[in-house]
């Protein structure tokens, strides 16, 4: 039992970035406390929460692919390294918002393709002037 308890402050205060895990209450004590604050409040504190929650998946990812094969732990890095489109999209299908769910799948594709290639290309070309 200790070893567990010991395991979970690893995974909750271990981390630069756990810091932000109190955005997660404060989110939902200022919208559902103080209803006549702008929505902009609990916005913030909502995105602010992610960046620790998306350290802390990747990080059980990583875990998890230790006790695995290359193959499955490369399944489980690109299953939930997606799992916020995942998650925009069933709610936004819930609702019946086709055009969310679109938009939000191309800027995953975009990022993907655009972003993440073009900061490998500028790293690479920091080192060697010509790249095959």
């Amino acid at each position: 039992m200790t070893e567990v308890i010991n395991e979970l402050k690893i995974f909750l205060l271990d981390g630069p970035l756990n810091l932000l895990l109190f955005c997660i209450p404060a989110a939902f004590v200022t919208y559902y406390s103080y209803p006549s604050l702008p929505e902009a409040i609990p916005f913030i504190l909502s995105v602010l929460s992610l960046a620790p929650l998306a350290e802390r998946l990747g990080f059980l990812t990583e875990q998890l692919s230790l006790h695995t094969n290359e193959t499955i732990g490369g399944l489980l890095n690109a299953t939930f390294g997606n799992a916020t489109e995942l998650i925009v999209a069933i709610i936004a299908l819930y609702k019946k918002l086709y055009r969310l769910v679109q938009l939000s799948l191309l800027g995953s594709i975009l990022s993907n393709m655009l972003l993440v290639l073009g900061t490998a290309f500028l790293c690479g070309g920091m080192k060697h002037s010509t790249q095959y």
